[in-house]
């Protein structure tokens, strides 16, 4: 097993904060996957470090001028720091097993 630990910094958009925030959340699992040689599995954040969160407003009008709304989107970039625990396949040894099929029993495996 190998252990390690990364910095990623990863950025979330929604209608609400929370939503923003998930957004970053669902991305570490796959950030940092793919980052790391090996299969991972456990990723397991240490910290979090909002760099910087933003509000978008804006007013949108129906045909310019009838029935204001206000549209609220929220952007948050966070750096989080993560512990990634993978396996090295290529350091397992597998056992090779060869089957040699008769002609009959190929044919009933087929399909």
């Amino acid at each position: 097993m190998n252990h390690s630990e990364q910095t990623l910094r990863l950025t979330g958009t929604g209608p609400t904060k929370e939503r923003a925030f998930g957004a970053v959340m669902r991305q570490v699992q796959s950030a940092a996957a793919g980052k790391d040689g090996g299969v991972t599995f456990r990723v397991e954040p240490l910290a979090l470090e909002v760099v910087s969160a933003a509000e978008h407003r804006r007013t949108e009008r129906f045909l310019g001028v009838l029935f204001p709304r206000k549209r609220v989107h929220y952007e948050i970039t966070m750096k989080v720091r993560v512990r990634i625990t993978s396996l090295d396949l290529d350091s397992v040894d597998f056992a090779v097993r060869e089957e040699r099929l008769k002609l009959t029993q190929h044919l009933l495996h087929m399909r």
